[in-house]
């Protein structure tokens, strides 16, 4: 049970449980907190108006598309930070995009769908862009943690068991799929639910065309073959996070993958990957403010016996999560 509570913590609760299931029902959500659905309805409603919480859904592309990860690293000439990485954030396969501190300095993670692609990417598209200054590039090898499974703050386990027990997901003794072929009809709605991941099924159903059985077929399809997720971006000042920094270490090859999987389940990283280029591993975390992060590089890092932190660099602007353009939100109080 998590009662009544005060305006912030109650916006708070409420985001946790659509970043457990984005796709629950207000019903589901009230019911699983023991909160009144109506004020559950308003009030999560106005964090999505006010794009404090975005839902939308996550494509593994290990699953669809091959697609061929690299993470971008982009100096810009100074002042046109912002205005290079907005070009780069309409994209259709770039994933994530954040202007950094320093002179004009952009991280990006984009999805080339071939090798092909890849290299017109880095060296004809990228460097073709007004204002960059250079371009250095590292290949994804390995995500230990991809951000759509990120949960800021943990609910007791009763109400997310109650949450997730009508979720579809892959069985954990099934043999993940190689490949998918998505037809057009999937197309339409992955686009569809990347708009408006709470979209109803019989919504998506009038928007694509489909009958409501059919679409909720090929949804539970995708869902059970791993291929879709759903993907609750929030923003961190909702949770008193008010930093987020990105971080590349130098990890011994004999050391990559244990040090990945530990930092992939730390409660501050959303996104944890290792990559080529003189960083074994690239990470992503939110933390509440300097101290914090002096911390976590000091104690925590530092404790799994790392060679070195290459770099560090506080996240200025996210322009882009995932699906979702983003930009940065002054979180007030909700009224009751």
């Amino acid at each position: 049970m998590i009662g009544s509570a005060d305006a912030g913590s109650l916006d708070m609760t409420i985001a946790s449980a659509l970043q457990v299931n984005g796709r629950a029902t207000w019903g589901a959500i009230a019911r699983a907190l023991d909160l009144p659905e109506r004020t559950v309805a308003r009030r999560g409603q106005r964090l999505i108006d006010e794009g404090l919480v975005r839902v939308s859904t996550y494509l593994d592309t290990t699953i669809v598309g091959h697609a061929h990860p690299v993470v971008v690293e982009i100096h810009t000439a100074p002042g046109r930070a912002v205005q290079v990485g907005q070009i780069l954030s309409e994209r259709a396969d770039a994933s994530s995009v954040s202007v950094i501190e320093g002179s004009g300095d952009l991280t990006c993670m984009i999805l080339p769908r071939t090798l092909e692609d890849r290299a017109r990417l880095l060296l004809d598209e990228i460097p073709s862009i007004d204002d960059v200054v250079s371009v250095q590039a590292s290949t994804v090898l390995r995500y230990f943690r991809s951000g759509y499974d990120w949960v800021a703050r943990e609910l007791p386990p009763e109400p997310t068991a109650a949450l997730v027990q009508d979720m579809i997901r892959p069985a954990e003794d099934a043999v993940p799929a190689e490949h998918l072929e998505l037809e057009p009809e999937d197309e339409a709605l992955v686009a569809e639910l990347a708009a408006d991941g709470r979209a109803a099924v019989a919504q998506l159903a009038r928007s694509v065309g489909l009958s409501t059985p059919t679409v909720r077929r090929r949804l539970d399809s995708l869902f059970a073959a791993g291929a879709l997720h759903v993907r609750t971006e929030v923003a961190p000042a909702l949770h008193g996070l008010g930093l987020e920094a990105l971080i590349w270490l130098r990890v011994r090859p004999d050391r990559i993958d244990d040090v990945g999987r530990t930092l992939g389940r730390h409660p501050a990283v959303r996104f944890c990957v290792a990559l080529t280029g003189r960083s074994q591993i690239m990470i992503d975390c939110l933390l509440l403010d300097e101290a914090a992060l002096y911390a976590f590089v000091t104690e925590d890092i530092a404790g799994l016996g790392v060679e070195s932190v290459d770099r560090t660099g506080v996240v200025l602007f996210p322009l882009r999560r995932g699906p979702l353009l983003v930009a940065p939100t002054a979180v007030e109080p909700v009224a009751d």
